[in-house]
């Protein structure tokens, strides 16, 4: 991998002013490009198909009972591992709160307002508004019960904040009324999360660093600060530290765009950033259109279009999904709404990325956070929002070729535009990381066939030293080799090399991802787009026995190659395999293996986790290559997968 150099100088830090927003704050004169439920035209006009979602969902929650979040589902956490315990209630709170919200803000003669102030009620009388997982202040150890008077700032403790402000603000007049709960709401607020980030900001770990919890803990603090401002030094020293952050992620991240935690995260770091310096412009407009020029802005919006495979597939390495599932028991992921990376596309000036991204559905999708949920319903310049501009037209999936050179992700599209291959090199120690070096994912006609199996649902061992216990996170089942039972191992120093690369190929050095028990001298795998067929050019060098004996020629090996699909294969009469998408039972393409160079068999892998069912069905399967001649120092082997 190579690193270009940081920023010069801090992009934010040395474009907005803390003083002036603050001063724009105090006088009342910052524009929040949403309505406020209050304006009833504006709300009116919503497109037909959001009004009838916000009238569905509001229906759905009407009725139900309020979630309780227990100490004993949070000790689940200690007790046993679970984050589900604790979490599901927790975050159907805050997602009935959204769907109250803004279904109330769609039609106001609804007879739930009272449930909306109960559930302000029930949130602003939590313990804590931060999860079990993370309830650890700087230098401290994580507690199993929350201290209610030592607030911790994680995560969802920021959510947590902007979604009550949105809701204040959304409906202040009404609130206002409601007996001192607008204060309230103001005041828990600034108790729980600004004066968190006041007094410790800089020293929590996720501050001004690369990675997710930055931009996204950040966004939502600047979020909560510029719809209820709080004094103006307060503002000042808050917009002031936010800045240090964010800076900070900017001069971490890969400076080519690239988002290492994957296109999961992506929705939560970049798309973060936009979103706080969106935040900042209402105060600061013409400060906000100059961060938006920056070329490593323009750079990160470019993400999702890199491993887009078409419709709701993208290629999704480390702790991700390949599609959000649908809602439902043990599916606690929120849509990615495509109304904000369009809204982003516009405001950097990328019009390949903007045409992308009106090729996703218009319509708002819950549960989306109540920012991402406004963008739906009201940008202008997105299909259907607010009603009010021409249905704009829906191009082809793109058929480019992209690189990108510091994360050393490469997206391969035949010309036809009907093959995408997205495939990595990289290091095992990424945010997020799977061991995954060298790992590939194939679609056909936008359907994903050779796959990324992503994450489940987390637990304690997610990010614990037990990591790398869970089989999803192992190269065993990911689309990489495997050498007398050694896969690759978690660390830094177990990386790739790209040995050439064009546009239409790339040769990768995948015996650096292995410790030396393999006793890898070279694994060097070749990925080539040719001919409306991809190419998998195996190519493998094995070192001398450990002890320096010489190499034991009778001595068997086991060489082999895993591909995970995305489905179980139809076996053809003629030795090939038709590979199947996720969504149906039409073969999308012809797998064949070389003859002599490899023993093919497969395994089906059943699915338990609810996520990971709700991605991919009930099952995937792991196509296991043997070398035929494992007793030899060298061999090669080629895979070549076409369209029917």
């Amino acid at each position: 991998m190579t690193r270009t150099d940081a920023p010069a100088a801090p992009v934010l830090g040395s474009t907005f002013d803390p003083d002036h927003i603050a001063a724009i704050l105090a006088a009342g004169r910052a524009r929040v490009p949403f309505p406020r439920a209050a304006d009833r035209a504006a709300w009116a006009a919503i497109a037909p198909a959001n009004s009838a979602a916000l009238s569905r969902v509001g229906s759905a929650v009407a009725d139900l009972s309020w979630p309780v979040p227990t100490y004993s589902q949070r000790l689940a956490f200690t007790r046993s591992g679970s984050r589900r315990a604790f979490e599901e209630p927790y975050f159907d709170r805050r997602r009935r709160l959204i769907a109250l919200a803004l279904a109330l803000a769609a039609e106001p003669d609804r007879h739930d307002f009272d449930d909306l102030i109960d559930g302000l009620g029930f949130v602003l009388e939590e313990a804590s508004w931060c999860l079990p997982a993370h309830d650890t202040q700087p230098g401290q150890q994580r507690r199993d019960l929350p201290d209610p008077q030592d607030p911790v700032l994680d995560l969802f403790a920021g959510e947590t904040a902007a979604t009550l402000s949105w809701v204040a603000w959304l409906h202040a007049d009404r609130l206002a009324a409601a007996g001192g709960l607008l204060e309230r709401i103001r005041a828990e607020i600034s108790r729980r999360v600004l004066a968190p980030f006041e007094a410790l900001g800089p020293e929590y770990t996720w501050y001004a660093v690369g990675t997710n919890w930055n931009p996204w803990i950040v966004a939502n603090v600047l979020t909560a600060t510029l719809l209820h401002p709080p004094a103006p030094e307060r503002t000042r020293a808050i917009v002031a530290s936010a800045l240090t952050s964010l800076d900070g992620y900017l001069a971490h991240a890969p400076q080519d765009g690239g988002c290492t935690e994957g296109i999961m995260y992506w929705w939560q770091s970049a798309a973060r950033l936009y979103e706080a310096v969106d935040v900042l412009g209402w105060a600061d407009p013409a400060g906000a259109a100059r961060v938006l020029a920056h070329p490593l802005l323009r750079s990160m919006v470019r993400y999702p279009l890199v491993v887009h495979l078409g419709g709701e597939w993208s290629a999704s390495f480390g702790d991700g999904v390949g599609r959000v599932p649908q809602p439902g028991p043990g599916i606690d992921k929120d849509r990615h709404p495509p109304a904000l990376l369009h809204r982003f596309a516009l405001a950097v000036g990328d019009d390949e990325v903007a045409a992308m991204a009106r090729t996703l559905t218009p319509d708002l999708e819950l549960p989306v956070a109540m920012y991402r949920s406004l963008v739906t319903l009201f940008d202008p310049n997105w299909p259907d929002g607010g009603a009010s501009g021409p249905e704009q037209p829906s191009p082809p999936p793109g058929v480019g070729s992209y690189w990108l050179g510091e994360s050393e992700v490469v997206s391969l599209g035949s010309a036809d535009g009907r093959l995408r291959l997205v495939a990595k090199g990289g290091h095992n120690d990424e945010p997020h990381n799977h061991n995954d070096v060298g790992s590939l994912v194939l679609a056909v006609d936008g359907q994903p066939v050779l796959i990324d199996v992503g994450t489940g649902q987390y637990t304690a061992t997610s990010f614990s030293p037990s990591r790398y216990d869970t089989w999803y996170l192992r190269s065993e089942y990911h689309s990489v080799p495997q050498v007398d039972g050694i896969g690759q191992s978690a660390g830094a120093q177990f990386r790739g090399e790209v040995l050439a690369r064009d546009s239409s190929s790339i040769r990768l050095e995948l015996a650096g991802a292995y410790p030396a028990q393999a006793r890898l001298t070279s694994w060097q795998r070749e990925l080539r787009l040719v001919d409306g067929a991809l190419r998998i050019t195996e190519e493998w060098d094995l070192a001398e026995r450990g002890d320096g004996a010489d190499y034991d020629a009778a001595e068997d090996r086991d060489v082999r190659v895993h591909l995970l699909l995305a489905r179980p294969p139809v076996r053809a009469a003629d030795g090939s395999l038709g590979l199947l998408g996720p969504d149906g039972d039409r073969v999308l393409a012809n797998l064949y293996v070389d003859a002599g160079a490899f023993d093919v068999s497969v395994e089906t892998i059943p699915l338990d986790d609810a996520i990971l069912r709700g991605v991919w069905g009930p099952e995937i399967a792991r196509l296991v290559l043997r070398a035929t001649d494992p007793d030899l120092r060298t061999g090669r082997g080629q895979v070549t997968i076409s369209l029917p």
